[in-house]
């Protein structure tokens, strides 16, 4: 019986010591304005519920820091999030801030340190590499790709011609896997005609697994979260991702070293290209980074596809701006879009950039300071956790004035965009820690959308459930109903 006051006594004593020692957050979150903060918990019981609820409830904790001048506090268990919609605070923290929160560790057992998730020191080693093999230059090689698989993508899409709405997200992200596959590692795939694969099944799992994990504090503890059946889930599905980059990695290094040195003509791809690079992988390294360019560039470059669809198709006027841009460019010839071309498409870049700010499909960036920040209205000491809230930045009526939640291209005219602050847009991030393939992503994502758009006259609802599992995602999905042209 003394046993039971004896750990009451010892748990008084750790709290009050746990307190003691994190005085600095508690003085610093309380001199930011109360946004339903409970002792203990913290905001713990806004995320409880499935993803649309959580999104839901993010959105309005978000609104209730906004409507306190743009910079707040959230508490998730015994952690503190320092939330700021303005954009010099939004710049500092991305400048100053490299190292990726805590929570990306989820990632860490599937991506191990791929660039995504890296920490600082070394990320600030292989970035140099990385940074090469995607100048530019090599990423305009695999134009020929994009328009290969646009057209496979036109085809596939005949099947839903004059029918019912359908989700189209099934189809863009098989083609993204067949471009990813193909320019990352080599592999034809033939995913559009084959999309049911255990590799795309194993992955969607564990991307579900982890986005559950993020926003319940009881599911993030290790020791908790391994006496789940999601555990084992988990690691069975990432292993079966991890063999199948393991198998291509390894034969790609044979034929490397057999020819000594992979020839420089024609089109390489990623992996050919990091393994003739001077800084020598590891095999597992080089499954890493592997693995964190296709799971990264597949799914946010699809969603993104399959919003700018959604919006044109409730958009007719846009959607016919589009249209008549591309039959300038491309007259009635059903030839690939080629570098030069994919230059030409201002509107509909223009399309794609709004589409990028209304639906953000990474809707949270999270840093962790290491060192001290000071922020408009506190100064953050290292080691707190800095949850940037893309999502809702890019909706603020503070930045983009009443008519935020409406669809207008136009706001990126560069008359338009000329006086706005660098941080109030940030889709790929910003700073040195921004996303390495933006290029890649944009020049996909007009081709695959001029292949569509020229082919199919698109019809759709306004889309007003979202959910997050990591990435933004409609519940009901992306539903259009598309014509012959």
């Amino acid at each position: 019986m003394v046993i039971i006051p004896l750990l009451i006594v010892l748990s008084c004593i750790y709290y009050v010591y746990f307190r003691r020692m994190r005085k600095p957050l508690y003085a610093l979150s309380e001199s930011l304005p109360d946004t339903g903060c409970l002792p203990i918990l913290g905001h713990t019981h806004w995320f409880i519920g499935g993803p649309e609820k959580i999104l839901s409830n993010i959105l309005e904790l978000a609104q209730l820091v906004d409507d306190s001048g743009g910079i707040g506090k959230i508490w998730i268990g015994p952690s503190l999030y320092i939330v700021s919609f303005n954009p010099e605070d939004v710049q500092k923290i991305l400048e100053g801030s490299l190292q990726k929160d805590s929570s990306y560790r989820f990632l860490q057992d599937w991506l191990g340190n791929g660039l995504f998730v890296a920490p600082v020191d070394l990320w600030k080693i292989h970035r140099k590499v990385l940074l090469s093999v995607f100048h530019n230059r090599i990423i305009e090689d695999y134009v020929g790709v994009f328009g290969e698989q646009g057209k496979v993508l036109v085809g596939r899409l005949e099947d839903q011609v004059g029918k019912k709405e359908f989700d189209v997200f099934r189809y863009i992200t098989s083609c993204m896997l067949d471009i990813v596959f193909e320019t990352a590692m080599g592999e034809k795939m033939n995913v559009q005609y084959n999309p049911d694969t255990p590799y795309l099944r194993a992955r969607n799992t564990v991307i579900s697994i982890i986005g559950m994990r993020l926003f319940k504090a009881w599911m993030q503890p290790n020791a908790l979260f391994n006496l789940t059946s999601y555990s084992k889930t988990q690691k069975e599905n990432i292993e079966a991702t991890h063999k199948f980059t393991d198998e291509v990695v390894k034969k790609k290094r044979i034929l490397f070293e057999a020819r000594e040195k992979i020839v420089t003509q024609g089109r390489r791809d990623l992996l050919e290209l990091l393994l003739d690079r001077d800084t020598k992988f590891t095999d597992e390294e080089l499954r890493e980074h592997i693995d964190s360019i296709t799971i990264a560039g597949n799914d946010t470059t699809a969603l993104v596809i399959c919003y700018a669809l959604l919006l044109l198709g409730q958009h007719s006027e846009a959607q016919d701006k589009v249209y008549n841009e591309l039959r300038d460019i491309f007259g009635d010839s059903l030839r690939s879009p080629t570098k030069e071309d994919l230059n030409k498409m201002e509107y509909l870049e223009r399309v794609i950039k709004e589409t990028m700010r209304l639906y953000t499909v990474v809707p949270i960036i999270g840093r962790e300071t290491q060192k001290e920040i000071k922020l408009s209205k506190c100064t953050v000491p290292a080691g707190v956790g800095c949850a940037v809230l893309l999502f809702v930045m890019h909706r603020s009526k503070r930045i983009w004035g009443p008519d935020a939640d409406t669809f207008n291209p136009d706001r990126f005219l560069p008359e338009n965009s000329a006086k706005r602050h660098p941080c109030s847009y940030i889709p790929f991030s910003y700073g040195n820690r921004n996303c390495i393939g933006r290029h890649f992503g944009m020049l996909a994502m007009k081709s695959i959308l001029a292949n569509i758009i020229r082919s199919y006259k698109i019809t759709s609802k306004r889309c007003e459930r979202l959910k997050i599992e990591i990435l933004l995602y409609p519940v009901p999905g992306h539903l259009i109903s598309i014509e012959k042209r």
